[in-house]
């Protein structure tokens, strides 16, 4: 009895990558065989690169470990694995279209540049103040989601924008509080108005 459970899917043209809750990988293209491979852990974030054919030809799949695995498609053939530190990696990007070079944010908000030709093959670039949901790499400027807040820094981790995006909800709040103070506040006044008073007439037998 199978009981994976899908936990990540990728559509292409050509096919669906698949990621299973034990860490089983499928390539499910649509004319051709199936094929799969399992990674140590949970895939957590994939993506597929074209190669100069432009078919697509290599799948990159972050995993729950801080692992990145590069796949060959379609036969899913592992061709070489990375390693960060900061735990799950939720998001990756490519650093140039002529190099197979990424860009790995993790849970904890660090940012690395992976490839066989990147120092040690591995190298932190930067530290956000929070898990990073998305990103990517624009004219040498990595652009990064945090949940409601963006970012963006330069290559060197120097931050060069930021925005907050809880604070228009902020202001939403507290112009309803503002309202809602007002009417209580008229209500209350209202209230503690005297009332005119009723004068006892006489009653007539």
């Amino acid at each position: 009895m199978n009981n994976r459970v899908v936990v990540r899917s990728l559509v292409t043209p050509e096919g669906c990558l698949v990621a299973m809750d034990d860490g089983l990988i499928q390539w499910r293209p649509h004319h051709g065989t199936n094929r799969r491979m399992k990674l140590d852990a949970i895939a957590t974030v994939m993506l597929v690169l074209k190669g100069p054919s432009s078919r697509i030809e290599m799948a990159v799949v972050g995993d729950a470990h801080g692992g990145v695995t590069l796949l060959t498609l379609p036969t899913m053939e592992q061709v070489d694995k990375f390693s960060v530190e900061g735990g799950v990696v939720r998001a990756m990007c490519t650093v140039s279209s002529s190099e197979t070079s990424f860009l790995v944010a993790t849970q904890t908000g660090q940012v690395w540049m992976v490839g066989a030709r990147v120092p040690q093959r591995s190298m932190r670039l930067f530290t956000h103040d929070g898990p990073i949901t998305s990103m990517r790499l624009r004219e040498q400027t990595i652009h990064i989601q945090s949940g409601w807040n963006r970012a963006s820094y330069a290559m060197d981790g120097s931050q060069t924008t930021h925005f907050d995006g809880t604070k228009p909800f902020e202001l939403k709040a507290q112009k309803r509080a503002n309202r809602r103070a007002k009417i209580m506040e008229s209500e209350q006044r209202r209230s503690e108005q005297s009332q005119p008073l009723m004068l006892d007439l006489p009653v007539v037998a």
